[in-house]
């Protein structure tokens, strides 16, 4: 699966809608619609913080 794939299953497992994780990454809640459509993918440092978030290793997310 994409990252995009993985990272929806993985907020929706977590619980958290969309605007529950961009307010805790400090983003805009359209940032995290594009990466969960592919349109556009989070920076390093956003990944390690969405991993955090949502209790997931990288390889979960980035496979």
């Amino acid at each position: 699966m994409s990252f995009a794939e993985n990272f929806k299953k993985a907020r929706k497992a977590a619980g958290l809608s969309q605007q529950q994780v961009a307010d805790a990454l400090g983003l805009d809640r359209t940032a995290i619609a594009h990466y969960e459509r592919g349109a556009s993918k989070p920076q390093f440092e956003n990944i390690s913080k969405i991993c955090e978030l949502l209790s997931v290793p990288v390889n979960e997310l980035i496979d």
